[in-house]
């Protein structure tokens, strides 16, 4: 089966070889017509609830919300919905505010700088020390009696550095420390469980999703001990006379405003989507390409390659020509790949690492055709490269 065909971005663009999919899946057309098919058809607020398109409305959201929890073994009322990863890591540095005081927070330092900013703007005044960690084994021997929390990704978008975040829960919860993890990129490849956290946040962009929607989703215990950090029409039970409020008893407390209702009713498709597939195919599609492509940059002249056989991200460089330039000629010839340190920033302090490097994400839309154009224009690109400069 071609899968491209699923993909009108493919049709409306022939040619394209694309390899940033750590940043941006394409969207399938069931995907696509789910959204329309919201404003064309069940554009009502579910607060219209006492209709029937308002219902049906409802359901959906309910619907989806449970397929979200489904996917990573938790409940439709552990599940929030955000805007994407970056807003949900905002949302819980917030909501731990309260919660996380004099003690020491875990990063690793190849996570993303949306997993580490928020925690440090927002803990920072809490009597907290930040700690970085290169690997699982020094994650573990850094867990202590002043671990507070641990935020990690399962996959990280660069270096494919492997965290047990089973073993790393296991000794976290001996310590009542929280572990937080940032699945933006583990979700698109391999299962995800709350039952190796206590938070999972992810985008559904990553799993051939509308932009703008995301989860998050929270362990049952630590969910009744935070509090809602936006405030707005739909969480409110009722106002006093004074200054004082109460909220409504749910989820939905956590989400105040009009939902993002087109993207839900997507990124629900999204969900159905990525589970005709199964991860098993995913798996298997990726590696096979991953490991072509890794063989043939091995023959390219001047080629480092700082990634492993069969990694679904490859990160390399060619002998003295710059990242960027690079990524800008293929660019610039129809195929598209990253430059740069994906906002990673903080692996620049790990000396066997490089100042930046050109990625390739692979999907399991990706072929061995879009390998050898890839392939092929690298090759040539000693020729062309200067007029193309």
């Amino acid at each position: 089966m071609n899968y491209k065909d699923l993909f009108p971005m493919f049709k409306n663009n022939p040619g394209i070889v694309y390899f940033d999919n750590s940043a941006l899946t394409f969207k399938p057309q069931t995907v696509i017509n789910s959204g329309i098919d919201f404003y064309e058809k069940y554009s009502i607020s579910t607060r219209t609830a006492d209709s029937v398109l308002g219902i049906q409305t409802e359901e959906v959201m309910h619907e989806t919300r449970k397929k979200i929890a489904d996917l990573i073994d938790a409940s439709a009322d552990q599940t929030i919905f955000t805007s994407g990863t970056t807003d949900g890591l905002n949302l819980i540095s917030l909501m731990l505010k309260d919660i996380i005081k004099d003690g020491e927070i875990i990063f690793s330092y190849f996570n993303h700088s949306s997993a580490i900013v928020p925690f440090i703007e927002n803990l920072k005044n809490n009597n907290i020390t930040f700690k970085y960690a290169k690997d699982n084994e020094e994650v573990l021997d850094l867990i202590n009696e002043k671990t507070k929390l641990i935020v990690l990704p399962q996959l990280t978008n660069n270096f494919n550095v492997f965290f047990d975040l089973k073993k790393i829960h296991q000794k976290s919860k001996k310590y009542g420390a929280y572990l937080i993890n940032d699945a933006a990129q583990a979700i698109a490849h391999e299962k995800v469980s709350l039952n190796d956290c206590d938070v999972i946040v992810f985008s559904s962009n990553k799993i051939y999703g509308p932009t703008g929607m995301g989860a998050l989703v929270i362990e049952k215990n630590l969910l009744k001990k935070i509090v809602p950090q936006k405030w707005g029409g739909g969480q409110v039970q009722s106002i006093g006379s004074g200054c004082e409020w109460s909220a409504k008893n749910d989820i939905k407390k956590f989400e105040p405003g009009t939902p993002n209702f087109a993207g839900i009713f997507q990124f629900n498709a999204a969900i159905d989507f990525i589970n005709s597939l199964g991860y098993e195919l995913i798996n298997k599609l990726e590696t096979a390409v991953a490991n072509y492509c890794y063989d043939e940059l091995k023959t390219i002249d001047g080629i480092e390659i700082d990634s492993k056989r069969g990694d679904k991200i490859i990160l390399f460089n060619i002998k003295n020509i710059p990242s960027q330039d690079i990524a800008s000629y293929l660019g610039h010839n129809n195929i598209y790949v990253r430059s740069g340190v994906f906002c990673a920033h903080k692996f620049h302090e790990l000396k066997q690492y490089g100042n930046s490097y050109v990625r390739i994400s692979i999907s399991f839309y990706n072929d061995y055709n879009d390998v050898d154009k890839f392939i092929k224009l690298l090759k040539e690109m000693g020729a062309n490269f200067l007029e193309f400069l």
